[in-house]
């Protein structure tokens, strides 16, 4: 599993020295919390251990003999697809949160004029948690996150011991020794954390758990303090390995804890007369019957209960948080919806990285094949008892021509097409992880403009702010409820609750590009723009430069000196020197639209001219046609007179041969 792959032995549990029951309210609290635990630790194991075992082996280059393609694969060698893109997603996500020297922000009142005890807050808060060693426990969170899909973390509240050293009068040297309350945050592996596989959020959950070993001498040196109860003895814990699931060091697969203690550390609800008996039983006292009957018996408490090797309270407090949040807090590397546990990067890259290792594996094993020099020979023909391995300037004895009793036997060697499947695996490896280094952008890039890498990086920086809201969410949770535990175990420096802001939304290759455009704004404005010092500011905002906080300074101390009288005018010849530009503009526009207006009047007439032109044109050709309209119709009207007097003339010819024809009668 992804810390302790172990099957229990209840019946050595707690060793021969413990033990092995204990009874009254403590032994309520065991039964209740054990009850549980062991329940969901065995369902838990039942989805994820074999899985989280191959994602641990892959992120190390460890080979697990359960890794093999088939029967007769040789080799052992793992493609780095998987580590590269863990690192890579790491890298990004710890960059684009803590990349800043302050990497919360707590925003001011809008009428509070006066920010200076905010920022003295934030500066403080920051310096604790950095002290505190939170940026190591974060990343260790994120890398759990990348690796198994969900990332958490406990808040632990301890003490701690400072020394410091002083002269006294007498210049001899004083160690001083004071106490402080520790609020660290520690990063769990899912792997030591069973939770309840109900609910998908830890605070909805009945209760969750924390497994780890401790050293028998921590316990017993914690038990004399008195911060775990010393009524029972704690013997070593004795487990067995699951041989060899794990096998990155010798240690992981010992069958021998050696001598330390199995503890479960539990969060969550227990019934509240179990509580009651077992506080009461811690101070030396039993509660009656008709007490403990007289507390509902559905009545839960939230409590931090300690247990040993599965069977002995050490401690039940109640929570200490004031807000009554628990004190452990989870993010999803990306949501899966109605599960706790969530999709990592090696996760999304496992089908890719067995293809790669079967590619790689199965080229290996070919060029054993094709490499060794292999021979086949006539047995009879050879002396006996000969030693048929082969070996630079080996004489080999025959009975007859060498050359008929030897034959080199070879095999070809692997395909060569392997190398491009190579490629495309990779590949695709990059597109399912979504975690690319600036030689695999710049691969499907044309060009090395900025505009071209910036187009590579969209996609990364587009697919890890889905990413970066739930660490949002998840920083928020745990910095408030380190407030808070601060505001409790100490006023005087955190005298009130504060509204704050984690910045996280940019990445470092978003960073990067963002530069970038800033300082080719820088050169389109050119440095007397007012609006150059702004930009200059978030471009150092932005870089990681070890000077980064004197240039800031410096910049804000420029921003805030008062200017000299000739500066005062430069300024002021600045600013009104686009007003000019603007009404030389407005002059210029106003001269070109009155040309245009004048040019517009001219063709208007010269159209009308034409027209009038046209209409004449047109009246004289009416003339024309009425004219020839008149002439044909005299035409037409003397070819009527024709025609009447050829019918007049015919008539009086009738007329004549009639009075002819008379005559003669």
């Amino acid at each position: 599993m992804a810390n302790s792959s172990i099957v229990r032995e209840r019946n050595v549990a707690g060793g021969k020295d413990a033990k092995e029951r204990q009874g009254g309210g403590r032994g309520d609290v065991v039964g209740e919390v054990m009850g549980d635990v062991l329940t969901w630790r065995q369902l838990r194991d039942d989805d994820f251990e074999l899985l989280w075992d191959e994602y641990y082996a892959k992120w190390r280059g460890f080979w697990m003999p359960r890794h093999k393609n088939y029967k007769t694969e040789r080799s052992k060698l793992i493609s780095p697809l998987t580590s590269m893109a863990i690192d890579l997603t790491t890298a990004e996500i710890i960059e684009a949160v803590l990349g800043r020297e302050y990497f919360i922000d707590l925003p001011d009142n809008v009428g509070d004029e006066d920010s200076a005890d905010m920022d003295a807050t934030r500066i403080l808060l920051c310096e604790d948690l950095r002290k505190e060693n939170f940026p190591d426990e974060f990343a260790l969170t994120v890398l759990n996150g990348c690796l198994y899909g969900t990332g958490i973390t406990k808040i632990a509240i301890g003490t701690r011991k400072t020394k410091q050293l002083s002269r006294s009068k007498d210049g001899e040297l004083v160690i001083n020794v004071r106490e402080e309350v520790e609020i660290k945050p520690v990063a769990l592996e899912p792997g030591s954390f069973v939770a309840d596989p109900s609910s998908r959020n830890i605070d909805d959950m009945k209760g969750c758990a924390h497994e780890f070993l401790l050293p028998l001498t921590t316990v017993r040196s914690r038990q004399a303090s008195g911060m775990y109860d010393n009524s029972s003895v704690i013997g070593p814990f004795r487990a067995r390995q699951i041989a060899p699931s794990r096998g990155d060091t010798n240690a992981g697969n010992r069958k021998e804890q050696g001598d330390v203690a199995y503890i479960t550390e539990y969060y969550g609800l227990i019934s509240q007369r179990a509580f009651m008996s077992a506080t009461a039983e811690s101070n030396g006292t039993r509660l009656g019957e008709e007490m403990i009957n007289a507390i509902p018996e559905d009545e839960m408490i939230e409590v931090i209960a300690t247990v040993a090797n599965e069977t002995h309270l050490l401690r039940v407090i109640e929570n200490p948080n004031p807000s009554g949040e628990r004190l452990i807090v989870s993010y999803q590397h990306e949501s899966v919806p109605n599960r706790f546990y969530g999709r990592g990067v090696a996760e999304k890259g496992a089908n890719i990285q067995r293809a790669m290792d079967a590619e790689m594996r199965a080229r290996i094993d070919a060029l054993a094949w094709s490499n060794n020099p292999m021979f086949a020979g006539d047995l009879t023909r050879m002396p006996p008892n000969s030693n048929l391995n082969a070996w630079p300037g080996k004489f080999w004895g025959t009975r007859g021509n060498p050359a008929e009793v030897l034959q080199e036997f070879r095999i070809s060697g692997p395909d060569q097409n392997t190398y491009a499947h190579w490629q495309q695996l990779e590949s695709m490896g990059q597109q399912a992880t979504g975690a690319a280094d600036s030689q695999g952008m710049r691969a499907g890039v044309r060009d090395e403009t900025a505009t071209g890498s910036a187009l590579a990086a969209s996609s990364f920086i587009k697919r890890s702010k889905r990413t970066m809201f739930n660490i949002e969410t998840y920083m928020g949770k745990l910095i408030r409820r380190t407030l808070h535990l601060k505001m409790k175990f100490e006023p005087s420096r955190y005298p009130q609750d504060y509204e704050f802001q984690v910045k996280g939304s940019i990445g470092m290759m978003a960073r990067e590009i963002e530069q970038s455009f800033m300082v080719n704004l820088m050169s389109v404005i050119g440095p007397d723009s007012p609006a150059s010092m702004p930009i200059i500011r978030a471009i150092f905002e932005h870089s990681g430069s070890p000077v980064k906080a004197d240039v800031l300074a410096a910049l804000k101390a420029i921003e805030e000196k008062e200017p000299t009288e000739q500066e005062k005018k430069s300024q002021e010849a600045q600013l009104l020197l686009p007003i000019k530009q603007v009404e030389r503009l407005m002059a210029e526009t106003a001269k070109l639209v009155s040309e245009s207006n004048l040019k517009d009047a001219q063709a208007e007439k010269t159209e009308e001219e034409t027209e009038n032109l046209d209409q004449a044109a047109d009246l004289d050709e009416i003339k024309v046609i009425d004219q020839l309209t008149q002439t044909k119709n005299s035409a037409r009207q003397l070819d009527i007179m024709a025609e009447k007097n050829d019918l007049t003339a015919e008539g009086l010819r009738i007329q004549e041969k009639a009075i002819d024809k008379n005559v003669k009668k």
